[in-house]
């Protein structure tokens, strides 16, 4: 009898798991594309560093409010013929810290040194839209390069300060990745 409550119950189970697990609520499909010849950074614009402006913590003293935007660039040589635009891609993984809520990089500076409640919020520089970290900003055409030169872009955007609450005095500090995307 006990052999048989063991088989019942264990076919019971493996019915209630079957069915739990065959419901889904929808698919993640991953499409994209590898390209073997692409621009190249060029010299100096590997690792930009924006120095923001030092502001007053009245200038972001709520939430959702954003003051000091500083612009840079990355520029970009060697492009293929092919590759007629460029644009750069912020990381989300391998980037010191993200909020993914506002989509803003969090502040890193030194915890007894740095300031509270203030993020830094990336920008296209051509709209003033938001790049979320994990997003691609605005594109740039390739110029052509002229018999053996290759192409050569300017990518420009910018960083600004963002308030998730009143700010506290203090640093900021705050990396991304980025990489190329073409076309």
């Amino acid at each position: 009898m006990r052999k048989v409550n063991l088989a019942v119950c264990a076919l019971a189970l493996s019915v209630a798991s079957g069915a739990a697990l065959a419901k889904t609520d929808g698919t993640v499909t991953f499409n994209g594309k590898l390209i073997s010849e692409t621009c190249k950074v060029a010299p100096g614009s590997e690792d930009v560093k924006v120095t923001l402006p030092t502001l007053s913590t009245l200038n972001l003293n709520k939430a959702g409010e954003e003051a000091g935007s500083t612009s840079f660039i990355i520029d970009v040589v060697e492009c293929p013929a092919e590759i007629t635009k460029v644009a750069a891609h912020f990381e989300a993984i391998n980037s010191t810290g993200a909020n993914p809520v506002t989509g803003n990089l969090t502040n890193n500076a030194l915890a007894a040194d740095a300031a509270k409640e203030v993020e830094v919020r990336l920008y296209n520089i051509t709209d003033g839209k938001q790049i979320r970290v994990g997003d691609t900003g605005a594109k740039f055409d390739v110029i052509p390069g002229t018999g053996a030169d290759k192409g050569t872009a300017r990518l420009s955007y910018a960083g600004g300060y963002y308030a998730t609450e009143a700010t506290t005095p203090g640093d900021v500090t705050a990396q991304v990745q980025y990489v190329l995307a073409y076309n």
